[in-house]
């Protein structure tokens, strides 16, 4: 078991591809088109070409959420996959390319998002995507449907124990990428007082363990008075830099 250090870098995702570099910057929300040189080679294949777009089409959802989740507008996710959209087209020399995209409106998603950062002991950060892809060439034609989802889901409970005038709190938190156990690059524990919240990783007693398999384990002590129900907030950016947060309340033994 390890410390989880605290990382505060800027959010800079690099997309990557033979079509193109993109770089989706956090703070400003857009596209940038870079490395252009990055051309298709004449060589690549139809296939090659729709498993290049596939990749960077998830690529680019990831670099919007993480964008989005931190504060971004809604509407980046639309503006930057029409951006993709656009620049993939011109980039197929082999024939006629095709691109479409639709974002989920299927409950509980709106406009291909779904956040819901509750006080349930679990937080949701997610979007979802329809793609159609049509290629031609010479003598070959491909048509490709697909479906992206990205989601960054997160979950914790919280359990105090009161024992001579002190509170010790252990909070267990655990991290999932398309439901699968994931790695945080940032975990934050807050607990309630009268005076708000307050940041557990200030206390000299702090200790968040790493399991290495998505669960952390963060335990504090908290002096008098005895608080019943503590509220616990946990905020949590994965290795992707997709922010996801949830709330819940201690259980006292």
């Amino acid at each position: 078991m390890r410390r989880l250090r605290k990382n505060s870098s800027g959010q800079v995702l690099i997309l990557t591809a033979l079509l193109i570099a993109l770089i989706v910057i956090s703070a400003e929300a857009y596209v940038l088109e870079v490395n252009q040189a990055l051309q298709v080679e004449e060589s690549s294949s139809p296939v090659d070409f729709a498993r290049i777009v596939r990749i960077g089409s998830r690529n680019l959802m990831i670099g919007s959420l993480a964008n989005i989740s931190q504060g971004g507008d809604n509407q980046t996710l639309r503006d930057n996959l029409e951006r993709w959209i656009s620049f993939v087209k011109e980039q197929y020399y082999h024939g006629e390319c095709t691109i479409s995209f639709e974002l989920c409106e299927t409950s509980p998603y709106s406009s291909g998002l779904w956040m819901s950062w509750g006080a349930d002991g679990s937080g949701v950060t997610s979007a979802k995507t329809d793609f159609s892809l049509n290629l031609t060439s010479e003598g070959a034609e491909i048509n490709v449907d697909f479906s992206i989802n990205v989601t960054t889901s997160i979950s914790i409970y919280a359990i105090s124990v009161w024992k001579s005038g002190i509170h010790t709190i252990n909070v267990t938190i655990s991290l999932y990428n398309e439901g699968d156990p994931a790695l945080a690059k940032n975990i934050t524990v807050y607990y309630w007082t009268k005076a708000g919240w307050a940041d557990a990783g200030l206390l000299g007693s702090y200790n968040l363990e790493d399991f290495g398999n998505g669960t952390y384990r963060a335990t504090f002590t908290v002096g008098a008075p005895r608080t019943w129900n503590r509220p616990i907030l946990v905020n949590c950016y994965d290795q992707r830099e997709i922010y996801v947060q949830a709330s819940t309340t201690c259980v006292d033994l």
